[in-house]
Order: structure tokens, then sequence, then C-alpha cells
């Protein structure tokens, strides 16, 4: 039975993020930068489906959105996972207090499907997976200086289930279905 890799999330841009990338180039730090056309945040990651289910998943997303407003979303301040003593992924933080319940229908929309909520919703857009560290304290000091600057705040507007084939050069992403909230 075919399946394809899929989550649920927001494509966007972001202004400013062409300077941290400058900045972060320059201390010499190794590693894979998001494309552009890549950038997003993930509201549910749903793996390997089996294709059949596909249509089911984007009615039922559709249904449970439908008069859900658009959060306003800040996009605010650079962080990293795991920690700042091993930084594995540089993200910018995405703060809402209307995100949390867009989460909460695409999990319930997801429910009949096998997908129980989860738990421990960080919303966020990684920028780079870091390979190599060089210039840690500057690093560090870079990420503290910038944890609370606000890149862009705009309505996200857009929900979609889309598709993420895994190649060589990284990911490709295609949008299966998009829903658009009010």
């Amino acid at each position: 039975m075919p399946k394809k890799r899929l989550f649920v999330g927001t494509l966007t841009s972001v202004v400013g993020l062409e300077e941290v990338r400058e900045f972060i180039d320059s201390l010499g730090i190794v590693g894979k930068w998001v494309e552009k056309e890549n950038l997003h945040f993930t509201y549910r990651f749903l793996g390997d489906v089996e294709e059949e289910k596909i249509k089911g998943i984007a009615g039922m997303l559709r249904g449970r959105l439908k008069g859900v407003r658009a959060p306003t979303v800040e996009y605010r301040g650079l962080g990293v996972f795991p920690s700042l003593r091993s930084p594995r992924v540089l993200w910018v933080g995405v703060e809402s207090e209307t995100i949390y319940e867009v989460k909460r229908r695409v999990d319930m929309a997801l429910l009949p499907f096998g997908f129980p909520p989860e738990e421990g919703f960080t919303p966020h857009l990684t920028l780079l997976r870091i390979k190599k560290m060089r210039h840690q304290t500057r690093f560090k000091n870079y990420i503290f200086k910038m944890r609370e600057h606000l890149f862009e705040r705009k309505v996200e507007a857009k929900v979609c289930l889309i598709e993420s084939k895994l190649t060589p050069r990284g990911p490709v992403y295609s949008v299966l279905e998009e829903i658009l909230l009010d």
C-alpha cells in the first residue's frame, strides 16, 4: 500500500532572516539551512500515511478548521534545540495566543485517523540544522542578544496538508490541500 510522508503546517516567509544567515555564516558554522520555499511551522507531523486516507484527512481538516479565526503570529527571538551547550537546530520562535485553537482543531480532525492529540506543542521555524559549531561564545552571545527580537508580526491564514519527499539535497514539499482560515 503506497504511503506519503505528511505534515500539517503553514508555509511562510519572515523578514530579517537574511541578516541572521549572514551573521551565522560569518561565524563559520557548518550546517544545512532550510530553503526559503520550505520555511514553515508545523501543527502536526503525521509521518507515513496510506494514500487512501489522504482525501479523508484533508476533508476532516477542512471541516474542523471552518470558521476558525486566522492567528496573528509574532516571529520573535532566536533559540536552539536541544540546548545552547549542544546546539543542533537554530529556530525562530512563533508566538500567538490564537494559534493553540488552530492546533486543537487540527488534532481533533486527525483523531479519527489514529493520531492522538500531542502534548507539548512548541511552534517554531527551523532555520538551520547545525553540524559543526565554531565560535561558540560569539554564537551564544548572538542568540542571547536576539532572544526577544521581533522579526515580523502577521496573520497566518493558511493551514496546509503537505507532503515531504526526502531527497539527498533535502526535503521537497508539495501542498496537497490548502485551507484558508477566516
